[in-house]
């Protein structure tokens, strides 16, 4: 996140802040984030019409030319390059500077000049109303001009519901995100608008499509949909295209994304179903999961788990209980009463007791089922 979108958020958090130093600073990189953000807007504007003003200005700097040649053309002490060149632009409009032109070629420009402003100038006038119509409706001209002022963002291609659960996550933490995906109809697309996330369309594969969402300026892409080769087909392109970014990737075999990840083309690649696979199963069996995260390449999961009384860890003490199942206990609750965090080792765990623990994921189901009651 940049300072200026931090003081943004400082600024809409405390709108009542005395006005120290540091808070007219953060007004000051807030102002000045704005204004970058609108030359920005501006130069997407005029990329996206760049041929219409290439040809309008082509059109007028040749007429400028052919008027500034024939100075007959104009009232006595007015011939000059500045009125050579509103002579130009008026005649885009139909308008004369004189009733009857001298020169054959001046005659021209009157009689095609007109034609080319029609033409160029209506159609401008009409793209540029349909731009501003897209953008207040969210529609795909609009998110590719938007996605084209980002710098240091990061990519998420592929909006199910792993990629739609990750933007999530990265917006929450005030971060700058921009999506691809295909699907024009995508269930979670309104979903992803409403977070003022770019959204750009178009198959992920393609290289133009990969530009359009800023690739070559992007710190991080996000590879998250449900075809491993394709994933890794952008995974390659991404780093083609720019090869400072950061790879994430998903993939489902797992024993390919641990030989992937090892690969210096990609940074990470991970498999949601291994990934998910014994939090599930840990819930199974009485664990509460909180939270999960990858460590080494191991995933780790902080959760809770309730002691029942007569259980495997009904009366060991909280050293016992790390020691025992690799875990370290974050805080230890009491059935009355509040939560002790960062319990001693010599604490004893009691039944009622409610444990959050930090471990490897693959631990987590034995020591769910530690917790439980004794069969028999």
């Amino acid at each position: 996140m940049e300072p200026w979108q931090s003081a943004k958020r400082a600024i809409d958090l405390y709108p009542g802040a005395c006005e120290s130093a540091e808070v007219t600073a953060s007004r000051r990189a807030y102002r000045v984030g704005q204004f970058r953000t609108t030359l920005l807007y501006l130069r997407a504007i005029a990329w996206e019409f760049r041929f219409t003003l290439l040809i309008l200005l082509s059109l007028v700097g040749l007429g400028t030319l052919l008027f500034f040649m024939s100075p007959g053309e104009f009232p006595e002490g007015q011939h000059s390059v500045l009125n050579s060149a509103f002579a130009s632009w008026m005649a885009m409009f139909a308008q004369t500077i004189c009733d009857v032109p001298k020169a054959w070629y001046i005659t021209v420009v009157y009689s095609l000049y007109p034609i080319f402003g029609f033409l160029l100038i209506g159609e401008g006038v009409v793209r540029l109303a349909l731009l501003m119509f897209s953008r207040r409706h969210g529609m795909k001209e609009w998110m590719r001009v938007m996605a084209s002022t980002y710098r240091d963002h990061i990519v998420v291609c592929g909006i199910g519901k792993l990629g739609t659960r990750v933007i999530e996550q990265l917006v929450s933490a005030g971060l700058p995100v921009v999506a691809v995906e295909k699907d024009e109809a995508a269930r979670f697309g309104p979903h992803v608008r409403a977070m003022n996330v770019p959204l750009v369309h178009g198959d992920m594969k393609d290289d133009g499509v990969l530009a359009t969402a800023g690739i070559p300026l992007a710190s991080v892409v996000i590879i998250a949909t449900n075809d491993d080769m394709a994933n890794l087909e952008v995974a390659l392109d991404a780093r083609r295209m720019n090869p400072k970014i950061r790879v994430v990737m998903r993939l489902f075999e797992q024993n390919i994304a641990q030989k992937i990840s090892n690969a210096f083309l990609v940074d990470v690649a991970f498999s949601a179903s291994h990934l998910a696979a014994p939090i599930v199963a840990a819930m199974s069996v009485g664990g509460k999961v909180l939270a999960s995260t990858v460590i080494a390449g191991v995933p780790h999961v902080t959760a809770e788990v309730t002691v029942s009384e007569g259980s495997t860890l009904d009366g060991q003490s909280v050293g016992e209980v790390q020691r025992a199942y690799g875990c370290k206990l974050l805080a230890q609750t009491p059935a009355a009463g509040s939560a002790e965090l960062s319990p001693a080792e010599s604490e004893t765990v009691r039944a009622g007791d409610v444990l959050t623990v930090h471990l490897p994921s693959a631990g987590l189901v034995r020591l769910a089922g530690a917790g439980g009651e004794r069969a028999g």
